[in-house]
């Protein structure tokens, strides 16, 4: 693969930014962007570099495939804070709820493998989880986060312990009957699901080892639900800006902090 350092030349601002009254970096910045990037694409590296630019991004990596080639893939930016590590494309990041995709694939593939109906009751696969007004959710509200569940009120710590989490969910009554109304499902849905694939499984494999067994190791794609312990020295840690913290419900810096955590790394937490 070919590698190229890219020209950090008359680089704007845009006055949008202004307005979020973030200060400006008037130092000389090496972005350390570097990549591969397909004749016609040239495009991408100035609009990657503006988000170090405009959007201050600390690092960033990024790649897209057109008609199955690989058109482009860059890194650049710093692993964190020190500002002594580039930022790479073999850097790792917490991605949040981009984990809902691929969950929501995996219950696709059970389906597929006729392990799970999307229109049969959760009960008939999970039975502890028909309680106190539950009893009638499908599994098909569980994916379209009709479920009732859209928030659990425990501590931080407690979400690291799947078992300890499923018990919860399976005493929980129902905001609404499930199925009459939609909420999103921040983290309740990557429990819900997982525990769904957890109980078909003919292997008993967990949500996280069922994703790469059947689905990342098999594309190739380097994404874990649960990472390896030895694979903590690839994640760059998360890195709070004014806008992450300003008004969003569990915005406080404790909260998004704790997603540092390497235990929060190693559990499976895939809403």
């Amino acid at each position: 693969m070919d590698y190229i350092l890219l020209d950090r030349s008359n680089l704007k601002r845009s006055p949008i930014f202004d307005s979020l009254n973030l200060p400006v970096r008037s130092e000389p910045i090496d972005y350390n962007i570097r990549g591969f990037i397909k004749p016609g694409w040239g495009f991408v590296r100035d609009i990657f570099r503006d988000n170090f630019v405009q959007e201050r991004d600390l690092g960033a990596s990024v790649a897209a495939y057109h008609q199955g080639s690989l058109v482009f893939e860059l890194g650049g930016g710093w692993f964190d804070q020190s500002q002594t590590k580039p930022y790479d494309i073999n850097t790792l990041q917490l991605v949040f709820s981009t984990t809902k995709g691929l969950v929501a694939a995996a219950v696709a593939l059970a389906v597929q493998q006729g392990l799970l109906d999307y229109s049969a009751l959760v009960t008939k696969y999970w039975p502890e989880y028909g309680q106190n007004g539950k009893e009638n959710t499908k599994v098909s509200d569980i994916l379209s986060h009709r479920a009732g569940l859209p928030d659990i009120n425990e501590p931080f710590e407690m979400y690291v312990n799947w078992t300890v989490m499923i018990h919860k969910l399976e005493k929980m009554a129902p905001s609404w009957p499930p199925g009459s109304a939609y909420g999103y499902h921040a983290l309740t849905y990557g429990w819900l699901a997982g525990e769904l694939i957890r109980r078909v499984d003919p292997k008993k494999r967990s949500l996280g080892q069922f994703v790469k067994e059947e689905i990342s190791d098999l594309i190739n794609i380097d994404f874990s639900i649960g990472l390896p312990e030895n694979r903590e020295h690839l994640v760059s840690p998360l890195v709070l800006s004014k806008a992450m913290t300003n008004g969003a419900n569990g915005s406080d810096r404790t909260i998004f902090t704790q997603f540092n955590d390497p235990r929060v790394h190693r559990a499976e937490i895939p809403g």
